[in-house]
C-alpha cells in the first residue's frame, strides 16, 4: 500500500489567510524568501518552507495505479498538481486514476475540494448517511454538483481498487453549519486494508477523544494517522483567538491529561504520525520543545509530499 500525503493542515492551511500567529508569520516570511529568491536566480531549486502546509487530504492506493482520496481539500487542485501521479497518464487529454473520494465527515475542509472535481462524468464519493444528508441538505454542494456529474454514492464497508475501507464513528461534532445536532456518524475514522498484502492503515484527522472505538479501530494497524490539531487544550483560547477550547471544537489535543501523545508513547504500531496540525501549533517548529517531546515518543510530524509505503 502507498500512501501520499497531499496536505498535512488543519482547516485554513500554513499560513492561514488572515492570520498572523508565530508560525504563520514565519510561513509567510519564509514564502515570500522564496519568491524573491526565484525571481533573482530563476534556475535554481527553491525548497519549499517547511512550515508551509495545504489542507490535509491523503491519497492511498494498493498496486500504486488507481488511487483512493481520503477528504476533499479546498487545496486539492494544487495537491493534485504536485502529485503526477493523480493526473493524466499516456498523453491523455482529460482523465485521472482517482477511483473514489472517502470522507470521514463534512467538515468544510475537507468536502470543499470535491467542487474541483466537477470537470469529469462520475464520481464514487464513499461517506455515511448521516454526512451525505449534511451535504444534500445543510450545505448542499451535492444537489450542485449532481448538474455537472453523476454522483455515485456508497457507505461502508467499501471495497475499492484492491482495498477495503472500514468506518468507525468517534463520537466527534457535527460541523458548525449543521441545522441539527451530532449524531453518530458524523465524524469517522477509516481503517483501510490492502486485499493483497493485508497491511493496514487507520486514519484519524479528528478524533475528540481516545475512547475504546478508537483503540478497537487501531489495534493491530500497521499505520496510523492521528488528529494533532492542537498541542494542548487552550492553545487557542491562550492566544486569545477564539473562547473555545479543543475539545470544544471536537479535537483531543496532543499534551495533558488524556491527550494523545500519552497513548501513542505505548502504542505498539510501527508508525505514528501527527496529521491535521493546526497553524498555531508549535510542533510545527522544529527544535521547539514541544516537537521534541513528540519526536521522543518516536512519533512523527506530517508534512505535505509525505510519501511511503506499508
Amino acid at each position: 500500500m502507498r500512501i501520499h500525503v497531499l496536505g498535512s493542515a488543519a482547516g485554513g492551511g500554513v499560513p492561514q489567510w488572515n492570520c498572523g500567529c508565530p508560525n504563520c508569520r514565519t510561513a509567510r516570511r519564509s514564502i515570500q524568501r522564496s519568491a524573491v529568491s526565484a525571481r533573482l536566480h530563476p534556475s535554481s531549486l527553491i525548497p519549499h518552507p517547511s512550515l508551509r502546509r495545504t489542507q490535509s487530504s491523503v491519497a492511498v492506493s494498493a498496486d500504486g495505479k488507481r488511487w483512493v482520496l481520503l477528504n476533499a481539500s479546498p487545496d486539492l487542485c494544487t495537491q493534485f498538481a504536485s502529485f503526477p501521479s493523480l493526473g493524466p497518464s499516456g498523453g491523455k487529454l482529460r482523465g485521472s486514476p482517482l477511483e473514489a473520494v472517502v470522507l470521514t465527515d463534512g467538515e468544510m475542509d475537507h468536502v470543499t475540494g470535491l467542487l474541483s472535481l466537477r470537470e469529469q462524468k462520475n464520481l464514487r464519493l464513499v461517506c455515511t448517511k448521516g454526512v451525505l444528508n449534511l451535504l444534500k441538505h445543510d450545505f448542499p454542494i451535492l444537489p450542485a454538483l449532481g448538474r455537472y456529474f453523476e454522483i455515485q454514492h456508497s457507505s461502508f464497508p467499501s471495497r475499492i481498487a484492491g482495498l477495503q475501507i472500514l468506518a468507525e464513528d468517534v463520537s466527534g461534532k457535527a460541523p458548525p453549519y449543521a441545522k441539527r445536532a451530532s449524531r453518530n456518524g458524523d465524524v469517522t475514522g477509516l481503517r483501510i486494508k490492502s486485499v493483497e498484502t493485508g497491511k493496514t492503515l487507520v486514519y484519524l484527522p479528528g478524533v475528540s477523544a481516545i475512547t475504546n472505538r478508537v483503540r478497537r479501530l487501531v489495534d493491530g494497524c500497521d499505520c496510523l494517522l492521528l488528529d494533532g490539531t492542537f498541542w494542548s487544550n487552550d492553545e487557542m483560547t491562550s492566544l486569545g483567538l477564539t473562547k473555545r477550547t479543543a475539545h470544544d471544537m471536537g479535537h483531543v489535543p496532543i499534551s495533558g491529561d488524556g491527550g494523545s501523545l500519552a497513548w501513542l508513547s505505548g502504542l505498539n504500531v510501527k508508525r505514528r504520525i501527527y496529521i491535521h496540525i493546526n497553524n498555531t501549533n508549535p510542533v510545527l517548529r522544529k527544535g521547539s520543545r514541544e516537537r521534541k517531546a513528540v519526536e521522543r515518543a518516536g512519533v512523527e510530524i506530517a508534512h505535505d509530499g509525505m510519501d511511503f509505503r506499508l
